[in-house]
């Protein structure tokens, strides 16, 4: 009911003349980004508008950063988001949302509305800001993205709250949302053999599924897990290693509803069993595809 209420408010508010007539709802998947996963990480975006760096407070006249394939949502298209009231501008790439768009993504598609929206993050913790990302973003229990009204071209005189959604100084997270964490084996699809790490530097191998310690992997924001103190799989000249976690680009990962586990930056290297040892590499076919089965 308050999302039909909230709809008919802003087609009113567009026929009095408060925004342009063509204020329209539409079904968005939304992620979010920020400092630390940006492509390169910092501030910079590829479609500068309002701003020359990702920002902005949320408000009206100064919106914030979202990143989507041009196709989606031209340069400069503001837009609002009812979960966290504030309004947003187009001026960033997202290399999923393309590909959602484009053709079969790793969320789904083709023609997947996919939203990306900054959340800030520079001095604070990279992981804190990482895990706000993760928190945010929903999926179905069936692994499908949530698709959440968001209105096109809208009203000027929409409720903003302040609120960030990220509090670098804090690490509060919007809403107090907090990561999903998940804790179990992964079972290559084209082998059977599971994930399994080792030592700090040891490159990740598979074997025969035993449920031991080795082959279990924490996961939550970006970050898949092993071992005290915890060992981060870090992405090393093709190839998956453990290593200490530092929160870097080349430890974020994403667990994708299709199956893969690719790499944030770009999402076009993914975990593979190449002949027992792990890689990160194409990410097409049965090799490339891992099911988790979650800790007793």
């Amino acid at each position: 009911m308050k999302r039909v209420l909230f709809l008919a408010a802003a087609i009113l508010l567009a026929m009095s003349g408060a925004s342009p007539a063509h204020a329209a709802s539409q079904q968005v998947f939304w992620t979010f980004y920020g400092w630390y996963d940006n492509t390169p990480p910092g501030g910079d975006i590829a479609y500068p508008q309002l701003h020359d760096t990702a920002g902005g407070k949320g408000t009206w006249s100064d919106p914030i950063t979202f990143a989507t394939s041009s196709k989606e949502a031209k340069p400069g298209t503001k837009i609002y988001f009812p979960r966290v009231k504030k309004y947003f501008v187009m001026e960033d790439s997202c290399s999923s949302c393309e590909q959602d768009w484009n053709g079969n993504g790793p969320n789904g598609g083709p023609r997947l509305w996919h939203f990306d929206a900054w959340i800030g993050g520079k001095g604070g913790n990279a992981m804190n800001a990482i895990d706000c990302e993760d928190a945010l973003t929903d999926y179905h229990d069936d692994g499908k993205p949530v698709l959440e009204e968001t209105i096109l071209n809208p009203p000027s005189n929409l409720t903003m709250d302040p609120t960030p959604i990220f509090d670098t100084s804090t690490g509060e997270c919007y809403g107090g949302a907090k990561p999903k964490t998940t804790n179990g084996e992964y079972k290559n699809v084209s082998t059977g053999k599971c994930l399994q790490g080792g030592a700090s530097g040891a490159q990740l191998t598979t074997a025969t599924c035993t449920g031991a310690a080795s082959q279990q992997f924490k996961f939550h924001g970006a970050f898949m897990e092993q071992g005290s103190p915890q060992l981060c799989t870090t992405l090393s000249s093709g190839k998956v290693l453990l290593k200490k976690c530092d929160g870097g680009p080349a430890q974020q990962w994403s667990v994708n509803p299709n199956q893969t586990i690719s790499d944030m930056q770009y999402n076009t290297k993914c975990y593979r069993d190449a002949s027992g040892k792990v890689t990160a590499a194409s990410c097409s076919g049965d090799a490339a595809k891992w099911t988790f089965t979650a800790a007793s």
